[in-house]
């Protein structure tokens, strides 16, 4: 990094000179952006700071345009490069702004303030308790942002900013200014790692988000309940996450871990308890105090070893293996399963008294065929995850695509929506889109077989459409796909049910990409 010139750090003085000179925040705010912006000829540049309620990032300055005519930031908006910044409290840099999309409406009102081909450098601002609570973006030709990131002068001036900005928050508030209620703060966050965490914004989403935040500091046992593949393991942990409760987070998998040694794995073993146990070993119950125990399909935790958990539960007690004295473990329980429980109840296969101690409240988790207005925002989620863990930039799902998901039944609910989507990620040219025939290959191959459940929920897919076109390229290949299915492939038997000729057959499935003919003529 090679050092300031004269020029530029008599500039940078004179800059926080009149920085310091600021008597608000958005004043300080104002003379920072559009310093920042003269001093490496940047073309856009705004300062945003997070409203108090922490629900959205509000303008504080730009300088490019003024700060009434930047649009308020949700801070659901996890796409939004701005609202990233400030949740990962990391820089973040965008090469060319044209490139995003499908990264909240409210950038979208901002994009229509800025250039529409320069490089975007967003970074966080920290609050007087370190704490990322604005950010600041410049825009500009690719070459002057880098120049304005790298410049040890400017980072100087951040820091400036970063003390002038806590200087002001330090002093003495008007009294007519309302203090806030104890545990405000940490609803309000809370709240924030709910809406950046569970995705989606319709309302069956937004019921469950309410639902965890309405549980996360409650001290009684929770039971989830859903399919497989909804994530109860993810609602689990944000449950803990979300809660004032200091110690770890313990997932046990009860279908998992043979029988023969899950009580060891959760009670701990002494030493010498039985042969080859050579040292001591804490069980889970124990690791999880102060914290929550997360106990997955305790359906199939085995009888025996039921009558333990509820003395645990009533008691908060346990015995390792092979000890002589008990120990205490303070622990919230959270507990899911698949599985119907009250039928095992009747089977005898669950103890009726144990059903009844997890259960003192119960979360249900929708399946994603419940929440399918959700898919774009969680496809884009994965795809965006995809693009940071692999360092690739794969623009995201063609409308077509997103068509094909959300048509889909989805047995393996969220699960499988990210298998389907990481998998196509993977295939997907740098640079390019996923399209429908990328996914519609991988149903095929996976074996998908349409349920008459899944053909009712296309058709309502396909009535509700606004887009007679692409409904009906739809409807056509999953007729065309299935029509193949049931003709083990062979496109002569599938044209004749269809009463069209082989080659108008093959030529739709050339369009749909149906590369399944069999071997029969």
């Amino acid at each position: 990094m090679k050092p300031a010139s004269d020029g530029e750090a008599l500039a940078v003085a004179t800059l926080i000179r009149d920085m310091s000179a600021a008597n608000t925040a958005v004043e300080l705010a104002g003379v920072f952006v559009r310093g920042a912006m003269a001093a490496h000829r940047l073309s856009a540049g705004a300062c945003y700071w997070r409203d108090a309620s922490a629900g959205a990032l509000l303008p504080l300055a730009g300088g490019h345009a003024p700060a009434d005519v930047l649009p308020t930031l949700a801070m659901d908006e996890l796409d939004n490069p701005l609202v990233y910044s400030l949740t990962a409290a990391q820089s973040r840099r965008v090469e060319r702004i044209d490139t995003l999309v499908d990264v909240g409406e409210g950038f979208e009102r901002l994009r229509e303030k800025l250039p529409q081909q320069d490089a975007l450098q967003v970074t966080p601002l920290f609050d007087s308790s370190m704490r990322a609570a604005g950010v600041l973006m410049v825009m500009g030709e690719p070459d002057a942002v880098q120049g304005w990131q790298v410049s040890p002068s400017w980072q100087l001036l951040l820091q400036a900013y970063g003390r002038l900005l806590a200087r002001l928050q330090e002093r003495p508030r008007p009294a007519k200014a309302e203090p806030s209620r104890p545990g405000q703060r940490e609803r309000a966050g809370a709240g924030r790692l709910l809406a950046a965490e569970f995705i989606g914004g319709g309302p069956a989403a937004k019921s469950v988000r309410n639902e965890l935040l309405r549980l996360a500091d409650s001290s009684l046992s929770l039971l989830l309940t859903g399919e497989t593949g909804v994530g109860k393991d993810h609602a689990a942990w944000l449950i803990h996450q979300a809660s004032s409760r200091q110690g770890r987070f313990v997932p046990v998998n009860c279908a998992a871990i043979p029988k023969d040694l899950i009580e060891s794995e959760l009670f701990g073993v002494v030493r010498g308890a039985y042969t080859g146990a050579a040292q001591a070993r804490e069980g889970l119950v124990a690791a999880a105090h102060g914290g929550t125990l997360f106990l997955d399909e305790i359906g199939d935790m085995p009888l025996d070893l039921q009558g333990s958990l509820l003395r645990l539960l009533n008691e908060k007690k346990f015995r390792p293996l092979g000890a002589s004295r008990e120990q205490g473990s303070d622990f919230r329980l959270i507990c899911a399963t698949h599985r119907p429980l009250p039928e095992l109840v009747g089977d005898g296969r669950f103890r009726e008294d144990l059903y009844f101690r997890i259960r003192q409240q119960v979360l249900h988790l929708p399946p994603l065929r419940e929440r399918r207005e959700d898919i774009p925002a969680l496809a884009a989620h994965i795809l965006l995850q995809f693009n940071r863990e692999h360092q690739r930039n794969v623009m995201g799902l063609s409308e077509r695509a997103l068509a094909l998901l959300q048509a889909h039944r989805f047995p393996g609910n969220v699960r499988e929506l990210r298998s389907l989507v990481l998998v196509a990620a993977e295939r997907a040219a740098p640079g390019g889109w996923i399209g429908a025939h990328a996914l519609a290959e991988l149903q095929t191959a996976a074996g998908e077989r349409a349920s008459p459940g899944d053909e009712l929920e296309l058709l309502r897919t396909l009535w509700g459409t606004n887009n007679l076109p692409e409904a009906m390229t739809l409807f056509e290949r999953h007729l065309l796909s299935d029509r193949l299915r049931r003709a083990q492939g062979s496109r002569r038997l599938a044209a004749e049910s269809l009463g069209i000729p082989k080659r108008t057959l093959a030529h739709k499935c050339q369009n749909h990409r149906l590369d399944v003919e069999g071997r029969t003529p």
